[in-house]
């Protein structure tokens, strides 16, 4: 809902003509009745329109500072959810890094074992052969 200054200063203009005047009834002695009308002097209505606008405006200042703290806790949940996946991802690449170490020792093993496997064979055939 967006609200102009224009459309809050005729509110408060309106709202103030509507209830700045009194009335005041009195019966007279032979059983009339007069009615005085009293209207507030222009620096009444005028202090009245002042407090008014001063009014909304600490209203909207204060929402202003309640939608920048929300956006800063916004901002603040947002970093620390891009921090954490940071770390998540880093975590993960280390874990694979160790997997990839530990496949490629394995295959190290492996292949010293085949190559002394045939080794030992090559030696067991030369073995044979001569008897």
């Amino acid at each position: 809902m967006t609200t102009s200054l224009k459309t809050l200063f005729a509110a408060a203009t309106l709202s103030l003509s509507l209830g700045a005047c009194s009335t005041d009834t009195s019966k007279n002695a032979d059983g009339s009745t007069t009615t005085e009308v009293t209207t507030p002097s222009a620096d009444q209505v005028g202090d009245k329109m002042e407090n008014a606008a001063d009014k909304a405006g600490d209203k909207m200042e204060a929402a202003g500072d309640k939608m920048d703290a929300k956006m800063e806790e916004a901002g603040d949940k947002m970093d620390a959810a891009a921090d954490k996946a940071k770390a998540n991802a880093q975590e993960a690449g280390a874990k694979m890094d160790a997997k990839m170490d530990a496949a490629g020792n394995k295959m190290d093993a492996m292949g010293d074992a085949a190559a002394k496997s045939a080794s030992q064979t090559k030696e067991n055939m030369k073995a044979a052969a001569k008897q």
